[in-house]
């Protein structure tokens, strides 16, 4: 079992999206743990899904991508992320 899932619901983020999961990467590699990042994309407009989709190729056991049909908010996406997570903490 995973020690973190992290659930992030992605809506226009194309540009941030690499740079969070530097930053995730780096802070859990610095306290030892291991941990998912499940990306939900929710419906933007953007170039987010081809983004994650290029990460998940890059780091196939450390992210999850999941996208959306349409825009259902914030909360529902980050609900949807639940479903997938096994890490013993999650955080959002």
């Amino acid at each position: 079992m995973l020690d973190y899932s992290v659930i992030v619901p992605v809506y226009n983020s194309e540009e941030t999206l690499e740079e969070l999961f530097k930053r995730l990467s780096a802070v859990f590699n610095e306290i030892k743990s291991t941990f998912e990042v499940i990306f939900v994309e929710d419906g933007g407009t953007d170039n987010s899904w081809d983004t994650l989709t290029k990460m998940k190729n890059d780091f196939p056991n450390q992210i999850i991508a999941i996208k959306l049909n349409k825009n259902f908010g914030q909360h529902n996406a980050t609900m949807c992320g639940f479903t997938f997570a096994k890490g013993k903490r999650i955080l959002t």
